[in-house]
């Protein structure tokens, strides 16, 4: 029996939800996908999935056997690594995940020539307002501001950034300026539902402000045109606000009392880095950033 099969098809099911979406990752039926559930399950003698008509979920023991599998598939990449590795020419798919800006901004422009020098690397490129989990979701690379990408991802500094407090012009007129971070707290807010805590902020001198959002909004450009349509003050990365700050549309509020740097990663899995598609495009794209944005 091969009971490596088995756990990889285990694996799927949980990140996929359900076994009709595993079925069609791996190309094969959801009749058999449920069949290897039901064998890993026999061979093991324990219930890990708890199943109903439109989706799967993890038993208390099944949810502790996940966690515990992925170092034994983590082993598995890197010995598949030193042998991909030991083929010299990059090829296969390369998964890679990252926010619309740097997508749009520094990875689109530099495909050109990637794919000149990688021909028979085939690339699934993510766009995505979340930080994913690296392992979990299958990816080979992504770029992102969080840790929360996996513990054991290895990281590499590309760049850095900061938030801005910032509001529109007429915001400015119509509300009054704020003096000092506290003052936030009698204006419209905007923000991400995707922050955590997404209703209060620090800033460089310690002081915390809590303040009450007006609007949630799941998309980071969305935020920038609310605050451009003078809805409310949104603190965003400065990144996401330069070009609307540089031509007048945002003005930067609170400018003695910024908040600190923020580097940027490019996070890659820990299995995968021997694999030649893998550190290329780490070579290739992980150099010529700006020093901060």
């Amino acid at each position: 029996m091969n009971t490596l099969g088995l756990i990889q098809t285990f694996c799927k099911v949980v990140q996929c939800g359900n076994f009709t979406a595993a079925a069609k990752e791996l190309n094969i039926s959801a009749a058999a996908v449920s069949k290897q559930i039901s064998l890993l399950e026999e061979e093991l003698g324990i219930s890990l999935l708890q199943r109903t008509t439109r989706q799967v979920s993890l038993t208390e023991i099944g949810a502790h056997y996940y966690h515990e599998v992925q170092d034994v598939l983590l082993a598995l990449d890197k010995a598949n690594g030193i042998v991909a590795a030991a083929k010299e020419e990059p090829v296969g798919v390369l998964r890679v995940k990252s926010a619309r800006y740097f997508m749009e901004q520094f990875i689109i422009p530099r495909l050109p020539a990637y794919r000149e020098s990688y021909p028979k690397v085939s690339l699934d490129l993510q766009i995505a307002e979340h930080i994913p989990h690296l392992l979990e979701e299958d990816l080979d690379i992504v770029f992102g501001l969080s840790a929360s990408v996996a513990s054991n991802s290895i990281r590499k500094k590309i760049t850095s950034t900061r938030y801005v407090v910032c509001a529109s012009p007429h915001y400015i007129q119509t509300h009054g300026r704020p003096n000092y971070p506290a003052d936030l707290a009698k204006h419209h807010y905007i923000t991400h539902t995707m922050r955590t805590p997404n209703d209060v902020w620090s800033f460089a001198s310690g002081e915390q402000v809590y303040l009450k959002p007006v609007i949630y909004l799941n998309d980071a450009q969305a935020m920038v045109e609310c605050a451009m349509r003078s809805l409310g003050v949104v603190i965003a990365h400065h990144y996401q606000v330069a070009n609307a700050l540089a031509c007048g549309d945002l003005l930067e509020l609170l400018e003695h009392h910024r908040m600190p740097q923020i580097p940027i990663f490019m996070y890659y899995h820990p299995g995968r880095y021997m694999q030649p598609k893998v550190k290329t495009w780490i070579d290739f794209m992980g150099s010529a950033w700006p020093i901060e944005l």
